[in-house]
């Protein structure tokens, strides 16, 4: 195995921690939500608020993450997750909890989480080769998938069965060893001196409108960028009400709800796994393309028929078809975007998408307050059929023939 070979199993490894406490809790602080208020729409808020950050510092983290080392802000990041996660469990001991609390908990969760999340997907091109790209980028999404949808959420919802404090403590433990796996990584830093106009950047905020100007130039990204919020967008539309419609009609238990996701979340690891058999075999935008038609059909049918082995299977289904979505966008985004620029292109596409996850968790909150715990599930599955039709016409020329600067990773470092 080579050194770089050796830095990235680190870095998966790594992913794999973080993305396990993540499932943990995905489950757990829905549930102790739930245990805390029956309105839907402040359970829904909770989601909305933890990913509020990715719109208000997504743009100045990415361009942070190009002025400096990817790993450097993952371990930022981990690092202050871990105390906060630490802090809860403790407050929890003390049977002290509020929704005030959560919401506060759930934003500075969520800063943390941007800063990790653009971070690593920068760091990818810098220590593995270009054609590699997507095996590397399955490899890691195959760890998210199965920390957050498979291991993560069965250990979540049995660990709050036997305390609310368990599952926030263990996604403690997990996070602070991943930091060790990563204290000791290093890469070099890409300079980012020049805009792509030849102009002298010398401030954040200017450094993130450069990194926005090439976005709107680029009309292949943004119409990947924006197709992907509007993804996510719909489907956070039933997944935020999700846990009361399984806990309320379905009449499934803690336990059997964090069984449920997990179950379902075979389809997701499948999905990862598969991408880049998939990508040797079919063209990439066809698989797009069917990657949204999986995603509408899968609302349609639990829509009309919720019970909770049809929401394993949605849930799965949607995991696979994020998953080949994910890989696919990411890689292009690693081969397309310029290096300088990269961080802040990513920050803009989670900061779309992520903006999209309240405004969709709020938006099917609203909605299955006013019509019904299934009535999300009816938007997205209309929405869903109506995009897929769009992407595949927008998209039908082809991306432009814009090259690549990663086409070699950067040499990676033990710190001294």
């Amino acid at each position: 195995m080579t050194s770089t070979d050796t830095r990235f199993t680190r870095v998966v490894a790594a992913a794999a921690l973080s993305n396990i406490g993540d499932g943990i809790r995905m489950v757990a602080l829905p549930l102790l939500a739930a245990a805390t208020t029956r309105d839907a729409f402040a359970v829904s808020a909770l989601t909305a608020v933890a990913f509020l950050p990715w719109f208000l510092f997504g743009l100045p983290i990415g361009a942070l993450v190009d002025r400096s080392r990817p790993e450097r802000f993952m371990v930022w990041a981990n690092t202050a997750r871990t105390l906060l996660l630490a802090m809860l469990a403790l407050a929890l001991l003390a049977d002290l909890r509020s929704m005030a609390m959560l919401y506060v908990l759930a934003f500075l969760l969520g800063i943390g989480e941007a800063a990790y999340d653009n971070a690593a997907q920068s760091l990818v091109p810098r220590v593995v080769a270009d054609e590699n790209l997507e095996k590397a980028n399955s490899a890691l999404i195959t760890a998210e998938r199965v920390g957050q949808d498979l291991a993560g959420p069965a250990l979540g919802g049995v660990l709050f069965a036997l305390s609310p404090a368990l599952p926030f403590g263990l996604n403690a433990a997990a996070m602070a060893l991943g930091v060790l796996l990563l204290a000791r990584l290093r890469t070099t830093a890409v300079p980012v001196s020049t805009a792509p106009e030849g102009r002298v950047v010398r401030t954040v905020v200017t450094d993130a409108v450069a990194g926005m100007r090439w976005l709107w130039r680029a009309h292949y990204v943004r119409t990947i960028l924006l197709t992907g919020s509007a993804l996510t967008f719909f489907t956070m539309a039933w997944e935020a009400t999700l846990v009361l419609l399984a806990r309320g009609p379905m009449g499934v238990s803690e336990t059997g709800y964090g069984v449920m996701l997990a179950v379902g979340a075979i389809g997701g690891v499948a999905g990862s796994l598969v991408t880049p058999a998939l990508v040797r075999r079919f063209d990439r935008r066809a698989l797009q393309i069917a990657a949204i038609a999986v995603t509408a059909a899968l609302d349609l049918a639990l829509a009309a028929f919720p019970t909770p082995a049809l929401a394993a299977l949605a849930w799965g289904g949607t995991g696979a078809a994020f998953a080949v979505w994910n890989v696919l966008s990411v890689t292009l985004r690693q081969r397309l975007v310029p290096a300088g620029l990269l961080g802040r292109v990513n920050s803009a596409n989670r900061t779309f998408s992520m903006a999209a996850v309240p405004l969709g968790a709020v938006t099917g909150g609203a909605v299955a307050d006013a019509f019904g715990l299934r009535a999300p599930l009816w938007l997205a599955a209309g929405a869903l059929t109506a995009l897929t039709v769009a992407y595949a016409a927008l998209t039908r020329s082809g991306p432009a023939p814009e090259s690549s600067s990663h086409s070699e990773p950067d040499k990676v470092a033990e710190r001294p």
